[in-house]
């Protein structure tokens, strides 16, 4: 495969991360929505925790580079804070 043509399978990938963080993003304003419902904070550092902990094992699982996966991961629940919060 060419140069172009691997890029292009990169930005296919990107499209597709693109999606699942919307998809993401979405399913925690619905969240926010249940937590407002029932008189629930935002940050639940017990749930935070259970996210990383299953994205340390998927990092081992898939062999990436488990840092920056939880870092990437951490920007993203933030975002969905961030998101949860504006819906209050």
């Amino acid at each position: 495969m060419s140069l172009d043509e691997m890029r292009s399978k990169i930005e296919e990938i990107d499209k597709r991360i693109m999606r699942l963080i919307a998809e993401r993003t979405d399913i925690a304003i619905l969240i926010a929505e249940i937590k407002e419902k029932e008189g629930l904070p935002i940050t639940d550092k017990d749930q935070e925790k259970k996210v990383m902990q299953r994205v340390s094992k998927n990092a081992d699982l898939f062999g990436v580079d488990k840092e920056g996966v939880e870092r990437i991961f951490q920007m993203l629940i933030e975002l969905n804070k961030s998101k949860q919060r504006r819906k209050f």
